[in-house]
């Protein structure tokens, strides 16, 4: 490279330049802001870097050519290229969210299900999803990828690009217990996710094998205690840790029984072996055990809410026996931390649209499903005070999966 050797050769070079037409070599802002719809918002910040420095240096030319005889100018130089760079950043992130809202979603969204078809987190996941899906003007496809109680599918999620195209139906089981109850799971159910929204609770269904002799949630009682010595009871779940675990352990401790838990890796299969006699009973959500109810499959002894669900009016709760016995289970809709806010906006909204239309009720009333609209500030509140309050119940029932 031509080196400057004297103040004339630099005069001489900066004349040069300035007869550079130099409004061949400016991009309108304009024109790089209407591309942005196309461009993802991690490479916003990026192109305006690029852009307000190139802005500097280029069409700046003569005060980089002064360098070699100036230096002292070189940290006024790029104080004015940083400052450029940042105000144009700025501006160009707040131009670009408008265009992400009305733009968003794009192509199909992806929903996780942590748990295998046929539980109650598979059938909300599919009765939101396709609401959704109606709503968003894309295809909401349910994935179900379950493992570990729930924690695999919940992982896979939390390490998804924060784009909105990938979101998971979270779940009592998935944010607030597995996290006390595995000793690795994989993800802070904090701080890994934005609560997006609660979308439904539902209460435990007390379910037993028509063979087993009791009708009665006393008379049940009453069996397995006479059975501890020989042969005791035992109660099918979807997984450690699941709801229907930690209803049968919350049960377990407060009549004094000794019932066996039997993990299965989901609900599907537990109603299976349940079903077919293999286990004598289960707490089961309502989605997957009320249809076996209602065609008088299995035998309903008590609902685990404090009042008797209007799906099941003459199942008397666990409680009227057992006082103070509730369990609640919630799901809710998350996406990975660092989704930008307008896409969780526009989810929020559309899933408070979907649990307010009459479709959606009438699907989740069949299925005893009691809808649950939240804000993101709500829910997050919500999830941070389950975190503590299950690990409480998890470490006094002794329960620890390695």
């Amino acid at each position: 490279m031509q080196q400057l050797c004297c103040p004339s050769d630099g005069a001489l070079l900066i004349e040069q330049l300035q007869q550079v037409q130099v409004a061949q070599l400016e991009v309108s802002e304009r024109q790089v802001r209407s591309t942005l719809g196309t461009i993802s918002h991690k490479r916003i910040l990026l192109l305006y870097t690029i852009f307000a420095f190139w802005k500097m240096v280029v069409i700046r030319q003569s005060e980089f050519v002064l360098l070699a005889y100036s230096p002292l100018r070189v940290g006024l130089v790029i104080k004015k290229a940083i400052a450029a760079g940042v105000a144009i950043c700025l501006a160009g992130l707040f131009s670009a969210l408008p265009v992400l809202a009305q733009t968003y979603p794009a192509k199909p969204v992806r929903l996780i299900t942590p748990f295998p078809p046929g539980g109650g987190t598979d059938v909300v996941a599919r009765i939101v999803g396709a609401k959704l899906a109606e709503l968003l003007g894309q295809p909401v496809v349910t994935e179900n990828k379950a493992g570990a109680g729930g924690s695999l599918g919940t992982e896979l999620a939390a390490r998804a690009a924060p784009d909105g195209y990938t979101l998971v139906l979270g779940s009592t089981a998935t944010h607030a217990v597995n996290p006390s109850l595995y000793s690795n799971v994989g993800y802070d159910p904090v701080a890994d996710f934005i609560a997006v929204s609660s979308v439904a609770t539902t209460p435990l269904l007390l379910v037993v094998n028509p063979q087993v002799p009791a009708t009665t949630v006393p008379e049940l009682i009453a069996l397995a205690k006479a059975k501890a010595a020989s042969a005791p009871l035992n109660f099918a779940s979807a997984g450690s840790g699941s709801a229907q675990h930690l209803g049968g352990e919350l049960f377990k401790t407060m009549t004094g029984t000794a019932i066996t838990h039997i993990p299965y890796k989901g609900a599907g299969p537990a109603m299976s072996d349940l079903l077919g006699g293999h286990v004598a009973m289960a707490f089961d959500t309502m989605p997957s055990a009320l249809p076996q109810v209602r065609a008088d499959k299995l035998r309903a002894l008590g609902i685990s809410s404090l009042k008797r669900h209007p799906a099941l009016p003459d199942v008397p709760t666990i409680a009227e026996s057992v006082p103070g016995y509730e369990y609640i289970s919630w799901y809710g809709i998350f996406a990975p931390k660092g989704t930008p806010s307008v896409v969780v906006d526009r989810l929020n909204a559309e899933i408070k649209r979907a649990l307010a239309s009459k479709d959606v009720q009438d699907k989740f009333k069949a299925a005893g499903i009691d809808p649950e609209w939240s804000s993101t500030v709500e829910f997050t509140a919500l999830v941070a005070r389950e975190v503590p309050k299950w690990r409480k119940v998890i470490q006094q029932a002794g329960v620890k999966v390695d």
